[in-house]
C-alpha cells in the first residue's frame, strides 16, 4: 500500500510541474524539448487522466478492503461511515478537476481553430491549474483519513 501511494504523489507531483510547464508555454509560446503547446498538452492530458485514475484506484480498492474487513467484524463500523465522507468529500473534486482540464484542453482545439471560443481557454487554465492544486491538499488530507481507518482496523487472525 505504501509503494502505490509513493506512486500516486510522484503522478501529482509529475502532473503539476507538467501541468505548469503547459501553461506557460501557451502563455509565452516556448517549445518543450521540441514539442510546441499543442504537442506537450496532448503528453500533458495523458499524464493527468492516467494519474487521476490511479487515485481514483487507490480509494475504490482501499475502500473495497475497508467494507470487507468490516464484513469480517475487523472493526467498527462507524468506521464505514467515515470512509463514505471522505469519499464524499475527495470524488467530487476529483472529478470537477478532471473536467476542467479536460475543457482546457478541448478549448485548445477551439484556439489552434481560432473559434468563438477561443478566448475561454486562458482564463479556464487559471482556474483548472489553481483547483487543481487545491484538490491536492484535498487528495492529502484524504490519503491521511484512508490510513488513519486502515488503522484502525484490527488484523486477521
Amino acid at each position: 500500500m505504501w509503494g502505490f501511494m509513493i506512486i500516486c504523489y510522484t503522478f501529482m507531483l509529475f502532473n503539476s510541474v507538467n501541468l505548469f510547464i503547459t501553461g506557460l508555454s501557451g502563455y509565452f509560446q516556448f517549445n518543450i524539448f521540441g514539442a510546441d503547446h499543442t504537442r506537450f498538452a496532448l503528453f500533458t492530458i495523458l499524464i493527468f487522466i492516467i494519474t487521476e485514475t490511479i487515485v481514483m484506484y487507490f480509494f475504490i480498492s482501499t475502500g473495497k478492503g475497508i467494507k470487507e474487513a468490516l464484513g469480517k467484524e475487523l472493526g467498527e463500523t462507524i468506521l464505514w461511515d467515515q470512509e463514505k465522507r471522505l469519499k464524499r468529500k475527495l470524488f467530487p473534486q476529483l472529478m470537477l478537476t478532471i473536467f476542467l482540464v479536460c475543457t482546457v484542453f478541448i478549448l485548445g482545439g477551439a484556439v489552434d481553430t481560432q473559434t468563438s471560443f477561443a478566448w475561454l481557454h486562458g482564463p479556464l487554465f487559471l482556474l483548472a491549474f489553481f483547483h487543481h492544486l487545491w484538490t491536492l491538499r484535498v487528495k492529502n488530507n484524504s490519503f491521511k483519513e484512508q490510513i488513519a481507518i486502515i488503522s484502525e482496523l484490527e488484523p486477521e487472525t
